[in-house]
Parts: structure tokens; sequence; C-alpha cells
């Protein structure tokens, strides 16, 4: 079945907006979809309601860059949108991000780049800003010829412009999904460059935390790997997840959709439904 369980819209890192997301996903056939945006849930309806109106199931999602790893990052699927505390933590991390913002656009104008807080905002309102924003605005102004240019010169790691994120603490990061009625899954573990006992030892530590599930289908996980985090998977009893990790053209090399075993798509969602509050 093809699904995408891991992907962004314009409303944090990615390029697309969401109505162009969801659309792309109903053209390329997919039957579930869970836009995860970093650190908000400002898609969430819209993408709900594009979704289900084209027939295709929908899932809120979520990705949470965490403080355990320099590149661990947690997925939450299914939870409330409605909890008002999810949206004050969310609110601080975004906050987090806003400072970075100012740092990497000082930064820029040490190195003769006149980019300020205003104009970014201007040209993107209403959206979580972040470093994708930024190469966008480089590359319309002439700084730059593409965004991959932008984060080669300027604002990727060890670049001349690049601060690092603030993130959340990690067990803080699953207790916050769980306690909306959500389901947290590690992201894209081979990113965390582990051994393999490493990295079981690593998702033992995130399950004893509240961890649910791992992400084994993504797009850039050759049959190996996959066949691996299934063992890890399997052995920890966690549910398995998949996605592409789509960015549009921040990350151009990513397509939409990534195909998820048929049985493993309805445990996915059977799971989440286990696990589904009450309406109140």
């Amino acid at each position: 079945m093809l699904v995408d369980l891991h992907c962004h819209s314009d409303r944090s890192d990615g390029t697309d907006p969401v109505r162009s997301l969801v659309n792309k996903a109903c053209e390329k056939g997919i039957k579930i979809l869970s836009v995860t945006d970093h650190d908000t849930v400002a898609a969430q309806n819209d993408a709900r309601v594009f979704a289900e109106s084209k027939g295709i199931t929908y899932v809120s999602g979520l990705e949470i860059s965490c403080d355990y790893h320099e590149t661990l990052d947690i997925l939450g699927y299914g939870y409330d949108l409605d909890l008002d505390y999810l949206e004050k933590t969310l609110s601080r991390l975004r906050d987090m991000r806003d400072d970075r913002n100012g740092q990497i656009l000082r930064k820029l104008r040490e190195l003769g780049i006149s980019l300020d807080e205003r104009e970014l905002e201007e040209n993107f309102p209403g959206e979580s800003l972040g470093r994708p924003h930024i190469a966008n605005l480089l590359t319309k102004k002439g700084y730059v010829s593409s965004m991959e240019e932008a984060f080669r010169l300027y604002i990727g790691r060890g670049a001349a412009a690049f601060v690092e994120k603030g993130k959340l603490e990690i067990g803080r990061s699953i207790e916050l999904i769980i306690s909306g009625g959500g389901v947290p899954v590690l992201a894209h573990p081979i990113s965390l460059k582990l051994d393999l006992h490493e990295l079981k030892e690593m998702i033992r530590k995130l399950k004893n935390l509240g961890l649910e599930g791992i992400e084994v289908f993504y797009k850039e996980y050759d049959q190996d790997l996959k066949k691996e985090l299934l063992a890890i998977a399997r052995e920890m009893d966690l549910i398995l997840t998949g996605g592409s990790d789509y960015h549009g053209e921040h990350k151009a090399h990513l397509d939409l959709g990534i195909e998820l075993p048929d049985e493993l798509a309805s445990n996915f969602l059977e799971y989440l439904n286990r696990r589904r509050r009450p309406s109140r």
C-alpha cells in the first residue's frame, strides 16, 4: 500500500502548501497520509479536511526535535489537537526557533548579506519559520542560485552562519505525545549513525521512556537496513511505520510516498484506534 506517514508542508520546513501537498498525495495514489511538520500542528486541520475530501485516510502528525542525540527526532501520531498544553509546549519550541532565526540572520549580516526578521515574516506570513525559509529568501534575493547552495555556503551544519536549534528533552517529548493520546515513534533511526548494538541499546532506553514504534520503511533505506530495523522492532514489540521525509524543494531528491506492506498499514491504523481517547 502506498502511504506517507512522514512529510512536511510549508507550515514548517517544507516548501509545498498544505493543499498542494495533499493534491500531490492524491495524484500519486497515497492511501494513508500524515503531515508531520516540525514543532507545529498548524497544518493539521487543513490537511485532514483536504485529505478526507480526496478519500485519503488522514492521521494527525508531528515531528519533535529532541535534546538527546544530535539527529534524534520523535514522530507523534493520532494525538488530540484540542489540547492547550500541547500548543503551549510547541509554542515554546517555536520561540526557540525564532531566536535561532535571529542569530542566523545576524551572522548573515556580518557576512554582508542583508536580511532581517521583518522581511522573512512578510515573505512567509503565518508559517513556522526556519532555515528553509531563509534559504528561499537568499535565493529570491539573488545571493545564491538555489536553496541547496544556501545551505552549503551559509546555513547548513558547519557553514559560516549555522546555528544549532533548540530542542525538547527526549522524555518530555515522548510524554507530551502520549499525554495527548498519541503514539511516539522514532524517526529515521539510521540517521543516528550508530552501530547495530548501539542502536538497539538506544531504542531499548527510549522504549523504557515510552517509545512505541520505529520508522522502519524510509525512502533512503535499502532492504538490508529494513530487515535489521524490522528485527529490532519485533524483538522489542514496537509498531512499524514508514514515510518519505518529503520536504519539497528543500530535499528535492525525496519524492512523496512509500510502499508499506498492507498488513503493517492496517496494523498501524488498528493500533491508533485502540489508543484513541473516548470522545468527550
